[in-house]
């Protein structure tokens, strides 16, 4: 399956689109969407960042090789839900709103993902809706998608080899910009 932290190279696939993508054995895989997986990536970098400490979205973007643009708007969308504080001007940038123990997988991709979303019914519109089991079983795998993500905060991933990974990362892309390290 496409990993949606650090898709690795050869995902097939519109990131745009949130379902039919091929991974490199040939398996259909689920795949979230490219605002969520840049919104997991954006709040895992600032859960390793010291302790509440404020970092700049151009060092994100760097730091993933991302559209700053993208990453931009998904800042704009993690604030808006709570997830994220910014502030703007000369000192300005982005933290995590909440600890990371307070973060669980499973709610930030239902609130930014949807749930009931995988099969629009009134799309069409289908002359099934209402009366078709399809619909009812993938929405009972969703919620299972979802209540195994919720297993895990970000501080679970950011405990595993993932954030001292990520914790190096942006020692490096600091110290190639010349920038303290957050």
């Amino acid at each position: 399956m496409c990993g949606w932290f650090f898709p690795p190279a050869g995902c097939a696939g519109d990131p745009r689109l949130g379902v039919g993508v091929v991974d490199e054995e040939g398996q259909r895989a689920l795949r979230l969407s490219l605002y969520t997986d840049l919104s997991l990536r954006l709040l895992l970098y600032l859960g390793a960042v010291e302790a509440g400490g404020w970092t700049t979205t151009p060092a994100v973007a760097r730091t993933f090789g991302v559209s700053l643009n993208h990453l931009q708007k998904v800042a704009r969308g993690l604030t808006g839900a709570g997830y994220i504080e910014a502030r703007q001007g000369r000192s300005g940038g982005v933290r995590l709103a909440r600890p990371p123990a307070e973060v669980r997988l499973g709610a930030v991709v239902a609130e930014l993902e949807g749930l009931g979303c995988l099969v629009e019914c009134a799309r069409g519109p289908c002359p099934l809706a209402g009366r078709c089991l399809l619909k009812h079983a993938l929405d009972s795998a969703e919620r299972s998608f979802i209540r195994e993500l919720d297993r895990f905060t970000l501080a679970d991933v950011l405990a595993s080899p993932t954030g001292a990974t990520l914790r190096d990362l942006i020692g490096r892309e600091a110290e190639e910009a010349g920038e303290p390290v957050p």
